[in-house]
């Protein structure tokens, strides 16, 4: 879905001023100067040793955005900086300014377009001098500011800085830093871009990509211990309250809760209210009722909830006073009653369409930003706030349950009635009874259920309705079936899978990789051995034998070796074991489910002893595609902890271990088939073109030295 205007995420109750204050475009020279800069004073560009690469070029970087359906950047000169690994993490270039501009006590905002080959963080830095200070250079770094949340690669990225000062500071120059993380692990030096700097009084930025934005990245931690958002919970009229906590590792700032539920009705009075570990902070809650991918929050001057606003409770606002504000209820709050979560109760407008819809809920201090707030002196991540985002499903008492199907018919198992819009109460168990016709049977049936059922399953990251396969297994001997209440809960509608009398078989369970088993502490059958490699250098997975750690030290893969050959049980549904030649059908890959050192360093994988895992150890593992390398293709993936999807390994220092806060190139494996224990018919290369298939099922044109299905059968080209 493409998005037909560009406009901001948070709309805040202050009017903005018209214009701005410093705009450079590039187009023309609308600046003094242009050179480089970096707050490192042993710098070798501070010292004169090396001279930094800077050019105004023309724009080369036009494209429209998929979803924008706009170009991000239809400039047609941009500036063009050669990030060197020799500078620090605050090397960037430096503008100088026709006309200063003064830091004051009221927030400025400074926006930046950046295009960068890799994601990270971008900074902007103000030099200028104090009024009253006459021998101070114009040089002083006087403002610092960095994005709390990464800045995508390779796409035109909006970033909007908050900036003040005490007042009587004149800016004279800004420093772009396009890339400010280390780059003691560069190899090489990289091209940037920026474009249209601005500085004015707007906090929106103008490129928003996804849905639902928040001002930090997603997988921030918490970057204080005594605060944190813990839960969140809804209660409808008094009655029962509903709960969603968040995990309790890795604790993010962000957590995104939308695969779980609270339930409303339209008209309903429902009051919402926070777990939050900490004080003097407020809380807001949202709802996107027109399901646009975002929030809107929107005040009136008397600080009453606007019409057409998605903020529908705040527990204090006071706009730019923050000593005296009110709640949405309208009660003014002052002095140390701002010390104060309790949102008041709101009601569901009640002629709203029964749907899924977005909810926020979020501790900040007196923000109605949607994102949370970016002031630095008074930022969400420095006070220990937090965003829980879940799904708010609107009903009615009743929902409309349809079949779907030929060679026979689903029923009602209460009444034996068809279901053509029957009728049945919302969230309770339906039992329902297969009717195969004459000469048919069935293998199942497919349960849809939710909102918009002909349309699309997810719309702007909601998922509006879902599919649950029950096979035939399942089924009771008198061919019925009892449906969880948690799948009646909107628009239900039934297929059932009949089948051919006699024609049904029972399904296995997909594998991502080829399988084994092991029976009483053996292989059985044929097994399929595979390498692993981690990251973009391919450190080899090996047997760790009697150490503590399994050691990447090693990029030569060697298939004749039996420490580097692994195999797999297990399925997609379940997870899988993973075994090792050389260890032998007892021992597991094994790991602690505690992450102890910097996010996981110190836990480590290590083969363990199927039948005697230590305390806290977990055996079974779970795959996810990965793109970091380049490729699709399934041979690439993620690796984690069966229930711990953040718990992903990495290389650690050489050693296989976990990255708890992220994935990346590092965390990505290469796992491939080399052989297996059947015997495999040896050929020679000549053999006839376009009956050779590799082994994902590609045909191939000729034959190189490997393994190869030629003629139905697994033959080793030689």
């Amino acid at each position: 879905m493409k998005l037909k205007n560009i406009f901001a995420l948070a709309c805040m109750a202050v009017p903005m001023l018209a214009g701005a204050q410093t705009e450079i475009t590039f187009e023309n020279q609308d600046y003094k100067a242009i050179g480089v800069y970096d707050t490192w004073e042993e710098s070798p560009f501070r010292k004169g040793v090396l001279n930094g690469n800077y050019a105004v070029i023309d724009n080369h970087l036009k494209y429209v955005d998929d979803q924008l359906g706009v170009e991000p950047n239809a400039s047609s000169k941009i500036l063009a900086i050669q990030r060197s690994r020799f500078g620090s993490n605050t090397f960037g270039v430096r503008v100088d300014l026709n006309e200063t501009f003064e830091l004051t006590p009221t927030v400025k905002y400074v926006h930046v377009k950046v295009y960068r080959p890799y994601g990270g963080r971008v900074m902007v830095v103000g030099l200028g001098k104090r009024r009253e200070r006459l021998g101070q250079s114009q040089e002083a770094e006087q403002f610092w500011a960095m994005s709390t949340k990464n800045v995508a690669a390779n796409r035109w990225e909006d970033v909007v800085l908050p900036i003040k000062g005490n007042g009587g500071i004149d800016i004279y120059s800004l420093v772009v830093v396009p890339d400010c993380e280390s780059p003691h692990n560069y190899t090489e030096d990289a091209l940037c871009y920026v474009d249209d700097i601005k500085v004015n009084n707007d906090p929106t930025t103008e490129l928003v990509y996804g849905y639902y934005q928040v001002s930090m990245s997603e997988e921030q931690l918490y970057t204080r211990e005594d605060r944190f958002l813990s839960g969140v919970k809804l209660q409808a009229n008094g009655g029962a309250t509903q709960v969603i906590n968040s995990p309790t590792s890795p604790k993010t700032v962000y957590v995104n809760q939308t695969s779980n539920l609270f339930l409303a009705k339209p008209g309903e009075t429902l009051t919402p209210s926070v777990a939050y570990n900490g004080s003097w902070m407020h809380g807001y809650a949202y709802i996107d009722y027109n399901n646009d991918g975002k929030f809107q929050a929107l005040v009136n001057d008397n600080l009453s909830i606007a019409a057409g606003s998605d903020l529908v409770s705040f527990s204090f606002y006071g706009g730019a006073d923050e000593n005296t504000g009110k709640n949405s209820a309208g009660a003014s709050i002052s002095g140390d009653r701002r010390n104060t979560l309790v949102m008041p109760a709101f009601t569901i407008p009640a002629d709203t369409k029964p749907g899924m819809y977005r909810m926020r809920y979020k501790v900040d201090w007196n923000s109605i930003d949607p994102a949370g707030s970016i002031d630095q002196s008074n930022s969400i991540l420095a006070n220990g706030g937090g965003i829980i985002d879940v799904m708010l499903n609107i009903h009615t008492d009743e929902v409309s349950v349809n079949d779907a199907n030929r060679n026979g018919e689903v029923l009602s198992a209460v009444d034996n009635e068809r279901l053509v819009t029957y009728k049945a109460p919302f969230g309770k168990e339906f039992k329902i009874k297969m009717n195969p016709e004459n000469g048919f049977e069935y293998s199942g049936v497919i349960v849809k259920c939710g909102y918009e059922l002909q349309g699309d399953s997810i719309v702007h990251d909601n998922v509006q309705w879902k599919k649950i396969f029950f096979e035939r297994q399942e089924f009771d001997a008198e061919d019925c079936i009892v449906i969880p209440a948690e799948y009646m809960c909107g628009d239900v509608e039934i297929e059932g899978l009949f089948i051919e009398e006699g024609t049904y078989v029972k399904p296995e369970k997909p594998t991502r990789y080829a399988t084994t088993k092991v029976e009483n502490g053996e292989f059985v059958g044929e097994i399929p051995w595979h390498t692993i490699q981690i990251g973009q250098d391919g450190y080899v997975l090996a047997d760790n034998g009697s150490a503590s750690y399994i050691a990447l030290n090693n990029t030569n893969l060697d298939t004749e070796n039996p420490a580097q050959l692994w195999c797999f049980t297990g399925n997609e549904e379940d997870g899988y074991y993973i075994y090792n030649k050389q260890a032998g059908p007892t021992k597991v890959l094994a790991a602690p489910i505690a992450m102890n050192g910097n996010t996981g360093a110190n836990s480590y994988p290590v083969l363990k002893e199927k039948d005697n895992l230590p305390n806290g150890y977990i055996a079974v593992w779970r795959f996810m595609d990965s793109k970091d390398l380049g490729s699709s293709d399934v041979a690439y993936a993620y690796m984690y902890e069966d229930g711990y999807i953040a718990n992903k390994v990495n290389n650690r220092d050489n050693k296989l271990a976990f990255w708890n806060t992220g994935q990346d190139g590092g965390s990505t494996l290469q796992i491939r088939y080399v052989s297996s224990t059947t015997d495999i018919e040896f050929v020679n290369a000549d053999v006839a073109p376009g009956s050779i298939y590799d082994l994902q099922g590609r045909r191939m044109e000729k034959a190189q030295n490997g393994i190869y299905i030629i003629d139905g059968e697994k033959v080793i080209v030689k």
